[in-house]
């Protein structure tokens, strides 16, 4: 399977952090996992769009050649369908567990609406900015951190404000400079035409980012 990957803004950040010191302090991001949901953009920047409820898997990593000696950084792993379902995206992270996600208790009508309501603040951030994610949005909570009512700034890191039905799942996803969402920090993130799978059926997956 081949598709285009793109750096998130955290991703950026990532890169940057592993290319400093000989025993970089941030991890390295070679967990894979997949999901099953449909955005309006070519990325997401936080988040998967919907992720699978499959567990992540801890892929093998490698440096190999593309143009130049070495210039190349190739994660493999391979995943099994528990279900039935229809795989749309892959992705890399430098965790294995997933991030907090919830679900919006009420439809978000308006794309300059600046409050949501969600199902659940368990493990959100209680205090400080922070990203999520809901379908292809990306947006930043700046008032309400641990209550369920939350003030958000629309349409970040250059996603587009849109609306979004009650029950839409929303996940947490770190800014760029900020580690304050447990394990959640995307690197990269791919989405493509469905993939229809059944129960037991597995898929190889190689994300390779070439440098130059």
């Amino acid at each position: 399977m081949a598709t285009t990957v793109a750096f998130t803004a955290k991703g950026r950040e990532i890169v940057a952090s592993r290319l400093i010191g000989s025993t970089p302090s941030q991890a390295e991001p070679k967990n894979i996992g997949w999901g099953t949901g449909a955005g309006t953009a070519a990325s997401s920047d936080v988040a998967p769009f919907t992720e699978a409820t499959e567990a992540r898997v801890v892929g093998t990593s490698s440096q190999v050649t593309t143009t130049s000696t070495n210039d190349t950084y190739q994660v493999t792993g391979t995943l099994t369908s528990a279900s039935s379902q229809t795989i749309t995206e892959t992705f890399l992270s430098d965790s294995s567990s997933k991030p907090a996600s919830t679900t919006l208790s009420a439809a978000v009508s308006s794309a300059s609406a600046t409050s949501i309501t969600v199902a659940s603040a368990a493990g959100f951030p209680g205090s400080g900015n922070f990203h999520l994610q809901v379908d292809s949005e990306v947006m930043t909570v700046t008032a309400g951190q641990g209550t369920t009512t939350w003030t958000v700034t629309r349409g970040v890191n250059g996603s587009a404000a849109t609306t979004h039905s009650s029950g839409a799942t929303v996940t947490a996803g770190n800014a760029p400079g900020s580690g304050s969402v447990t394990n959640g920090s995307l690197f990269v993130h791919a989405s493509f035409t469905g993939l229809a799978l059944n129960a037991g059926d597995s898929l190889t997956a190689t994300t390779k980012l070439s440098f130059s």
